[in-house]
């Protein structure tokens, strides 16, 4: 787990659900945070936007999930839209 990656998704959540930091971790989850469905999406919306991503559909709508397999979730996305080293020949 990359804890920059981690801290932001954290803090982004945090924001969203109107808490305060320090009192989220990534076994919370979004229905625990009070975070409707709507707020969710909205989140997921911010992670995109935040770090030049696409999340799958899969994640963020239902609450269920902790906010380590969102942070899964952007750290996946990440790898998949990291760029090929170019080498010249």
């Amino acid at each position: 787990m990359n804890a920059d990656v981690a801290s932001r998704v954290l803090d982004i959540v945090a924001k969203q659900s109107g808490r305060d930091r320090s009192t989220i971790s990534t076994t919370s989850m979004l229905k625990d945070l009070d975070i409707d469905s709507l707020e969710a999406i909205e989140t997921v919306f911010e992670l995109e936007e935040e770090f030049g991503i696409q999340i799958a559909d899969d994640h963020g709508g239902t609450g269920t999930e902790t906010l380590q397999c969102l942070i899964d979730a952007v750290e996946n996305a990440l790898a998949h839209t990291a760029k090929p080293t170019e080498t010249t020949a």
